[in-house]
């Protein structure tokens, strides 16, 4: 017995709702093989209405979307740098990159995203630095929404904390990252060290769970820790090749067949055996495979087929 086209308009509706992004569009796909393959009459009503909702489903999508599309990204990996305003986050990322970032010592001098690149071990890495986020960031107060994006889409957050003023400033930045439901790796950095190092205890003592160093953007303490445990979130290693000693930065856990595909494709297929020194390998210039895991630092000849 055929289902009359009421019934099935209604069923489709039924298993559409509540559904959004890829999972309705998905749904829909699924919806339109099943679907018989009349253009016209109310099999063509079914199919139109079903184009006005992937329509619809996309505009929602990159509405939804485009509060983060406001920082290009560049290099191997992105971190943004939050905190409340003016607790030192424009003097950082003008140290660290050497760019020219306007710096006062009055609060909300950064009005934008400010995107820097430091280079690290041969890796480029961007640190955005957002506004101050204010109390009420996810509801967009300060236009928070936007910046909340920004740190949803990228790899870690560096939170940065003025050891001159309370604890509970930083809390409350922190809370509404936890409201919108990102987790990220994350660093927190304690400012102004140099003129308040008791409260760095207190500050480590209150987030003993997560790495905490103290830093000051005035003598440019701790800038050496900071840039090596940024390193070590970004999950890269440097792979060596014995022609070059400019290193290819690599995603932790890449096996030799990432690091060629990198090179040249055609070396994939010409690929004979690898020899690698470094701390993947059992002794020096051992005799590897296409699917051998490399560590940071490793040295690898290329042997090609002829």
């Amino acid at each position: 017995m055929v289902m009359p086209h009421q019934v099935q308009f209604k069923i489709i509706k039924k298993r559409l709702k509540g559904l959004e992004g890829k999972a309705k569009l998905k749904e829909i796909e699924e919806i339109r093989q099943e679907l018989p393959g009349f253009n016209t009459g109310p099999y063509g009503e079914m199919k139109s209405w079903l184009t006005d909702e992937v329509k619809k489903t996309k505009t929602r999508s990159n509405i939804k979307h485009q509060d983060w599309l406001g920082v290009k990204r560049q290099g191997k990996k992105q971190f943004v740098l939050v905190g409340c305003p003016s607790v030192g986050k424009s003097s950082l990322i003008q140290k660290l990159s050497g760019i020219q970032i306007k710096v006062a010592a009055y609060e909300f001098t950064t009005l934008k995203p400010q995107p820097a690149v430091i280079n690290l071990k041969g890796a480029d890495i961007q640190i955005v630095d957002l506004p101050g986020l204010l109390k009420g960031a996810v509801d967009d107060i300060g236009g928070g929404k936007r910046l909340i994006g920004i740190v949803r889409n990228a790899d870690g957050i560096i939170f940065m904390h003025d050891l001159s003023k309370p604890l509970s400033d930083m809390q409350k930045i922190m809370d509404e990252i936890d409201k919108a439901k990102i987790k990220k790796p994350k660093i927190i950095l304690g400012n102004k060290v140099d003129l308040a190092r008791d409260n760095f205890r207190e500050l480590k003592e209150k987030f003993s769970k997560d790495k905490v160093i103290a830093i000051s953007t005035e003598t440019e303490e701790g800038f050496n820790e900071l840039k090596e445990e940024i390193w070590n979130l970004s999950n890269l290693i440097r792979v060596f090749t014995v022609h070059d000693r400019k290193p290819f930065i690599l995603a932790k856990d890449s096996r030799v067949s990432d690091l060629l595909q990198k090179i040249h494709r055609e070396f994939l297929e010409k690929f004979k055996v690898a020899r690698v020194t470094g701390k993947s390998a059992k002794f020096p210039r051992q005799s590897v495979g296409i699917n051998h895991y490399l560590e940071d630092e490793d040295e690898i000849q290329i042997i090609l087929k002829k």
